[in-house]
């Protein structure tokens, strides 16, 4: 590793899009900018208006280029629109005919390849997972390498985007001046707060964003579930503008500002909100507990059909069952914002809750990043750079099994393909 590296970290949603700038020295990691633009020309997942969100990406670019060159950085770029699915997948191959033959990595890199081949055009593969591998049919290991077999078989979780519904993806290899890294901003956001021992034991990532609500479960650390609601942030600020007859804008004030989670307080009753109607020039006036019912509605909603998905994973998985997954529920996005989020949370779920931050995992350290850490907006944006480090010690440590560090070179291979 050089004395001095830049880590370049961009999370792009259907609403704002975030920036990181982290400066790795031989004292630790600083982080030297951070950015939160409002996202222009995406809609439903989708690039809408090539103009727009080229004018945003290049807004960024230009904050970026005044604190470091991205063109020697390392870029990763996240992002929550397109298709998303998990895929489970099989693959085995003849190591040794005759005497058992010791397996390499060049073995085991060749047979995770050929895992993900199937995949054809119409995906873009961004994350895989080992789960498993199974020596001559008999003997199940975490890691092959320097083990004796005649048949070796590999049991992967891969995270795709489906190419032919987003156009994103094709959009920021046009657009961006170098070449990048592109993840699921869910599993970078998770990545971004949870630990090990949560990943390990079992977890529920709930991700609330602007235009859906994100659902994913970890267990033996790795994926095993991903449900994507289409129910967002978004619809809350819509109810909020047509129960009070008020602009998109002002209702999204209103949420931001005054927004509760939980209704009832007998204070809210006696507090007043000011807003303009939606002519942009009457002024209107509720209670904040009028306000929090209608807010208050539409995230139990949410988080019901969370619950839903909740419940069916532990019913499968019969180690938790009733009990629920050791780690509980962690909610991040913008969402996590809302305050008493939690209180509402832990009546739905009825299990453990936390909101999820960088600062509640067990990465690494980042110096100057007060502002961030604690900001579980900032939760995908940090776990891309959390994934740009693995991939980096990764490429330097070899001989150390890293996902992250097969993700890095795999990434490389697609982009020459295509």
């Amino acid at each position: 590793m050089r004395k001095s590296e830049s880590y370049v970290s961009i999370d792009i949603g259907s609403h704002s899009t975030k920036g990181l700038i982290i400066s790795s020295t031989p004292e630790g990691y600083e982080l030297l900018a951070h950015m939160d633009l409002k996202t222009r020309g995406i809609d439903g997942g989708d690039v809408k208006d090539a103009i727009s969100l080229r004018d945003t990406l290049n807004q960024l670019i230009s904050q970026i280029d005044e604190t470091v060159n991205i063109n020697r950085a390392n870029v990763i770029i996240s992002s929550s629109c397109g298709k998303f699915m998990l895929h489970d997948v099989k693959k085995e191959q003849i190591v040794s005919d005759g005497e058992k033959k010791m397996i390499d990595e060049t073995m085991v890199e060749t047979l995770k390849q050929s895992a993900i081949d199937g995949f054809g055009d119409n995906y873009q593969v961004l994350h895989i997972y080992p789960k498993r591998y199974m020596i001559d049919k008999t003997k199940s290991v975490f890691n092959p390498v320097g083990m004796s077999a005649n048949h070796l078989e590999v049991e992967l979780t891969v995270v795709t985007v489906d190419k032919s519904s987003s156009s994103l993806f094709e959009f920021l290899q046009d657009a961006m001046p170098q070449d990048f890294d592109f993840a699921a901003s869910f599993i970078t956001g998770a990545e971004g707060v949870l630990t090990d021992t949560e990943k390990e034991n079992g977890v529920c990532v709930v991700e609330l964003g602007h235009a859906n609500t994100a659902v994913i479960v970890y267990s033996m650390g790795v994926p095993i579930r991903l449900d994507i609601i289409p129910l967002g942030m978004k619809h809350v600020v819509k109810d909020i503008s047509v129960v009070f007859n008020t602009s998109l804008e002002e209702a999204e004030r209103l949420l931001r500002t005054h927004g509760n989670a939980i209704y009832g307080e007998p204070s809210f009753g006696q507090q007043s909100v000011d807003f303009k109607g939606l002519d942009g020039r009457s002024s209107r006036s509720i209670t904040k507990d009028e306000l929090a019912k209608v807010i208050h509605a539409r995230l139990r909603e949410m988080l019901t059909k969370v619950k839903r998905v909740y419940r069916e994973t532990c019913s499968v998985m019969p180690e938790f069952g009733p009990r629920g997954l050791p780690g509980g529920i962690v909610l991040l996005g913008g969402g996590a914002k809302v305050p008493r989020l939690l209180d509402l949370a832990l009546d739905v779920f009825k299990s453990p809750v936390r909101i999820g931050t960088y600062n509640t995992s067990s990465k690494a350290l980042i110096k100057d990043s007060d502002e961030v850490i604690d900001d579980p907006v900032y939760a995908s944006a940090l776990g891309g750079f959390v994934s740009l480090i693995e991939a980096k010690l990764g490429i330097e440590q070899p001989k150390k099994e890293s996902t992250e560090g097969f993700f890095k070179r795999l990434v490389e291979i697609f982009k020459n393909l295509w």
